[in-house]
């Protein structure tokens, strides 16, 4: 006969424990930002791009030990810190250190950066947990790796469906321009210097669209359809970012890292391995159509025209 069992929705800790001590401990993305209060982390591309992770660990430990607490002692913790991705489920222990000899911050390290997927999601755990074994007491933890204390943190891809403005033009914004009246889009690009950080892309150029076409693609965002012309028009903007970036750029001129260009070129590089000195050859070569192709393939296009064709 089946037996009936009693489920807990919260979780239950049957010790005390101590999470004021670790109030002062925060975490930030990159070595320029500032360490503040927040605990979730939203970050573009180009905040990816480069990654710093680092923390503060300033732990109080006044709470611990204390008379009738039922709180270990400092002597007694380690501060432990844990990534894990929150795609795979795969976590890994990346610092352990007594809490009585905490380095005020800690960066995680390249290498070990690099083995989660920032872009899909990880999460952080900040833990006091037990060094080893203490004899058994009522209300006390007492086995090793037990934690006493914990703040987690997570980190998350900004949604972004589309990474550029799209804006909804009539046929007279098109003619004031100079342009057709019967154009289908056009991408403007606001910026003459792409070899720089913009916070937003729409800082750097935008995409208008005619406005039957406009109201076409909301209806259609989410079918093949939208998402081929979607995808056409990222791969003639990323073109075009190669394009107007390399073109004017001089040959001494360094590529700011974490800038428009510089994402765009790592982008291809990653998706092709095309090599930065090939695609600066195409453009010193005139070579606008042979560039696009290495757009194309960055942004998936082929695949997403190919799809029409199972509708």
């Amino acid at each position: 006969m089946p037996q009936w069992q009693r489920t807990e929705t919260r979780v239950v800790r049957p010790f005390p424990t101590a999470e004021l001590c670790l109030v002062g401990v925060k975490f930030k993305l990159t070595r320029d930002a500032e360490f503040d209060d927040r605990t979730s982390f939203n970050v573009s591309e180009v905040e990816l791009d480069r990654l710093q992770p680092e923390f503060r660990l300033q732990v109080d430990l006044s709470p611990l030990g204390a008379q009738g607490s039922g709180l270990p002692a400092p002597s007694d913790l380690d501060l432990v810190i844990r990534l894990a991705d929150a795609r795979l489920h795969r976590s890994e222990m990346v610092f352990k250190e007594a809490v009585e000899s905490l380095p005020e911050t800690w960066h995680v390290q390249t290498d070990v950066s690099k083995k989660f997927s920032w872009k899909f999601g990880v999460d952080a755990t900040v833990a006091l947990v037990l060094k080893s074994e203490r004899s058994p007491q009522p209300g006390q933890p007492f086995m090793p790796g037990r934690w006493v204390a914990r703040k987690d943190f997570s980190v998350r891809s900004k949604a972004e469906p589309r990474a550029f403005r799209v804006e909804r033009w009539t046929a007279d914004d098109f003619a004031g321009q100079g342009l057709p009246r019967d154009t289908a889009y056009w991408i403007q690009f606001i910026a003459d210097d792409l070899n720089r950080r913009f916070d937003d892309p729409g800082e750097a150029f935008r995409v208008c669209l005619r406005a039957d076409v406009y109201d076409a693609l909301v209806q259609a965002q989410d079918t093949q359809q939208g998402r081929a012309l979607f995808s056409t028009i990222a791969s003639e903007i990323l073109t075009e970012v190669l394009w107007r970036g390399l073109q004017s750029l001089d040959a001494s001129e360094e590529i700011e890292r974490g800038g428009l260009l510089h994402s765009a070129l790592a982008r291809v590089e990653k998706a092709t391995n095309a090599t930065r000195d090939s695609l600066r050859r195409l453009v010193a070569d005139g070579e606008l159509s042979s560039l696009r192709t290495f757009a194309q393939a960055t942004v998936g296009m082929r695949r997403a025209l190919a799809k029409l064709g199972n509708m």
